[in-house]
């Protein structure tokens, strides 16, 4: 171990230092295991840009790792195609996973944390929450993107090029069996039929910018004029309602904060508007795979709902509050839809 921390050293970046933890943690759970070791920088490999290189770090697990071995591989970090260390986001350990589990067509990648999978509802607003035994890559994705932080939203994209479940497991209780995240569930939800809503996550703090123009909807080309400005900022957009005579976008108020007078100035003098109202303070809720009494629920507890999109499979409902209003909206329909519903069964 001297000699690794000779190492660290003399390399003081930042991403370097960062890996070390897991490099060393890695280092004596492989001594004590009598596993192979292998160093991530040799075999999980980045693109400049920092996307990862799929193809390179299959060719190269491929080359290094003999699966007849017991193996530990560190998450969280890999390297460009110079050599320099480059790390993850948070929760990157989870691509590593998948990019292994990818590499050697795994039966089922399980991914260990400290929590038994997902749930319907946060844990810190709803009581005891009901447990999904199992929902699918694109329902995952959207939950994990509204604010279910229980596995990495781009750990899925390697697996799911081979379908390879993954398995979401608590180590602190290893007798639950977790989450599994498939491609497909119909065949196991006609056996045990699933909830109606499959999870209920929801982010704070979004604006919407609302713009008014006497049939803006049959403009041509207006849409295109509107996203050339947010893009001139390098603002990305959460959702676009729109109405015969408004046209709304909504934004994370962290990013359009700094540009907000900006922006609107341009659009007024770009788009000829009628009018333009900014809304702050909403939050938006996301509830995977139903329709239909969301609405009147969220109506009879007197929450008003500011934005509302939905995609036509009706997988996915995205509806904008006012913050102080999201953990109310979570209640109630979680009332609705889950705790009367398991009255029932």
């Amino acid at each position: 171990m001297a000699g690794e921390f000779a190492k660290i050293r003399q390399n003081l970046n930042l991403d370097y230092l960062v890996s070390r933890g897991e490099y060393l943690t890695g280092l004596c759970l492989a001594e004590y295991l009598d596993a192979d070791f292998v160093d991530p920088s040799r075999v999980i490999r980045f693109y400049y840009d920092s996307s990862i290189d799929l193809d390179k770090s299959q060719e190269l697990l491929k080359a290094q790792v003999d699966p007849g071995r017991r193996v530990v591989i560190p998450g969280f970090y890999g390297s460009l195609p110079n050599g320099v260390i480059k790390v993850m986001s948070r929760g990157g350990s989870d691509i590593t996973g998948s990019i292994v589990a990818n590499a050697f067509d795994v039966d089922v990648d399980e991914n260990w944390t400290d929590v038994s999978g997902f749930y319907v509802a946060d844990p810190r607003i709803i009581k005891d929450p009901v447990q999904i035994p199992r929902i699918t890559y694109s329902e995952l994705r959207q939950m994990s993107y509204m604010g279910a932080n229980v596995l990495h939203d781009d750990a899925v994209f390697p697996v799911r090029q081979k379908n390879i479940p993954i398995n979401v497991r608590n180590t602190n209780h290893p007798e639950n069996p977790g989450t599994m995240i498939m491609n497909d569930c119909s065949e196991l939800d006609a056996q045990e039929p699933p909830h109606v809503i499959t999870g209920i996550t929801g982010k704070q703090d979004f604006t919407v910018i609302t713009m008014v123009k006497s049939h803006v909807s049959a403009e041509a080309g207006f849409l295109r004029k509107v996203l050339a400005v947010f893009e001139k900022f390098q603002i990305s957009i959460e959702s676009v309602p729109v109405t015969v005579d408004t046209f709304s976008i909504v934004v994370q108020t962290k990013k359009i904060e700094r540009y907000l007078y900006e922006i609107v100035a341009e659009l007024k003098q770009d788009l000829h508007l009628d009018d333009i109202q900014v809304e702050s303070q909403q939050a938006m809720r996301q509830m995977p795979g139903m329709s239909g009494k969301i609405l009147s629920t969220l109506g009879d507890q007197q929450i008003n709902i500011r934005t509302i999109n939905q995609a036509c499979d009706e997988q996915s409902i995205v509806i904008g509050v006012n913050n102080q209003d999201l953990v109310p909206a979570i209640k109630a329909i979680y009332q609705q839809f889950i705790s009367e519903e398991r009255v029932e069964r």
